[in-house]
């Protein structure tokens, strides 16, 4: 995922690097899934991409259905011989079902991830996949080619709400004129009562899926200020300032909303 630390500056990334060890911290609480977040602070390096992908597995309703989704639209999407970005590409799930996918049409992936240790993990993971080409970078500094398609699975509600129209309008300058940004992201309930049952709901699904309730308060805890979900009508409205034509509703689960942006 991007921009839950600062890791400024870009890099492309091919070989495997050996994982860093890491050292003694302030105190951590546990999250799920063997992952300690240090309290209060969630991360998406340290120990955290061991896990990871289970881990969000667990905590996203319809997560693989959404993976499906995405496949789907993306072959709809992209010419042959095009691009598509894969922004906050973890460890490398989807982006390794994006490169079989599109592959033979001769389309080029290009997976983004800020933390070394998630980019590390897709590395490996897709290293007899020539046609994709990994990129580490901060959302909010990357350096965008022409592209026909982003996808960013959660990715953009991990940056700080001051930073996303700058984002938003540098995937439409590199989408434009005929690309389209798939978005998916966690969002707010128009009013106060949606919020409380929108968060009782998830709070039950999180059991069911085998969180603790220590896990899922824990989890929260450290989110806060790390991820800054918006309503999704504002999410609609800042895509339409950087210049998209037409937003398409493709997934709603309570809070959990997915669109196509069409530059």
């Amino acid at each position: 995922m991007l921009g839950a630390e600062s890791n400024h500056g870009a890099s492309t990334v091919r070989a495997v690097s050996a994982h860093a060890s890491s050292s003694a911290g302030p105190p951590t609480t546990q999250v799920g899934d063997g992952i300690s977040a240090p309290t209060g602070v969630w991360t998406f390096g340290g120990d955290t991409p061991s896990g990871f992908e289970g881990h969000v597995a667990r905590s996203i309703p319809a997560y693989h259905e959404c993976h499906d989704l995405i496949l789907d639209l993306a072959e709809e999407l992209v010419p042959a011989g095009g691009r598509c970005y894969d922004l906050g590409c973890s460890t490398g799930a989807l982006t390794a079902r994006l490169a079989e996918r599109l592959a033979p049409r001769g389309v080029e992936i290009v997976a983004v991830d800020r933390e070394p240790g998630m980019i590390e993990m897709a590395a490996e993971r897709l290293a007899r996949h020539p046609s994709v080409r990994f990129v580490t970078s901060p959302l909010e500094s990357l350096t965008l080619e022409p592209a026909d398609l982003a996808v960013c699975f959660y990715t953009l509600q991990f940056t700080t709400p001051r930073q996303r129209p700058s984002i938003l309008s540098s995937l439409h300058q590199a989408l434009a004129p005929h690309g389209a940004l798939i978005l998916f992201e966690k969002v707010l309930a128009s009013t106060a009562r949606g919020q409380r049952v929108t968060e009782g709901v998830y709070f039950e699904h999180k059991r069911r899926q085998g969180f603790s309730n220590d896990e899922i308060v824990e989890k929260g805890r450290s989110l806060r200020g790390i991820l800054q979900p918006l309503p999704a009508e504002q999410n609609r409205t800042l895509l339409q300032v950087a210049g998209f034509t037409e937003v398409l509703h493709v997934f709603r689960w309570m809070c959990f909303d997915g669109v196509v942006a069409y530059a």
